[in-house]
């Protein structure tokens, strides 16, 4: 991905759409876009694969906004960070396919990790430490997010969507997890 993203970014300097001073964000900028692009891609193939697009698009629009808010464990390397996306990905949306769980269950851990979630909101990493207001919006953010996943889970009881609300309970419980992780990963990495 550095490479193709390098091209780009030689591509644009060349024709002077931005100047060598900003040679470096662009580059990163492009690389982290590719990097993103291709996880996606590859599990929106593989939701095609399971017959789960709903699902995958459903589960990949609360993760993204939530983790960008949020906080959580980030990898170090991309192909680190693509396997495990891939992989938990995939298990989230087929342990949901065939073992729902229950309506009472769903809601327990759903408010439960809405709740811890919001305490631990926003997580830091070594290389995106916030200052205070900017944790203060994230913080604000996060709760919205929150309040949005509650009203979703609520009118999909209501029509009575339990796998729906499943699937919900399960991305809110793997936002929590990773944050935790992102945690305890951010305080080694601190020492």
């Amino acid at each position: 991905m550095k490479y193709l993203s390098e091209k780009i970014t030689d591509y644009i300097l060349k024709i002077g759409v931005v100047s060598e001073e900003s040679y470096a964000i662009y580059q990163y900028g492009f690389q982290i876009g590719l990097e993103m692009i291709s996880c996606f891609l590859t599990c929106f193939v593989i939701s095609i694969y399971l017959h789960m697009i709903p699902e995958f698009l459903l589960f990949t629009g609360i993760f993204i906004l939530l983790r960008t808010y949020a906080g959580g464990l980030h990898l170090n390397n991309y192909f680190g960070c693509f396997i495990c996306s891939t992989i938990i990905q995939t298990i989230v949306l087929l342990i949901n396919d065939r073992y729902t769980i229950t309506l009472g269950i769903s809601w327990g851990i759903i408010c439960s990790s809405a709740i811890l979630i919001s305490v631990n909101a926003p997580v830091e990493t070594k290389n995106r430490e916030l200052d205070e207001d900017e944790k203060r919006h994230c913080k604000k953010i996060t709760m919205r997010l929150l309040i949005g996943v509650i009203i979703l889970s609520s009118g999909c009881t209501a029509a009575n969507l339990n796998r729906i609300v499943s699937l919900i309970s399960l991305t809110v419980l793997l936002v929590l997890i990773s944050q935790y992780i992102g945690i305890v990963k951010y305080s080694i990495e601190k020492k």
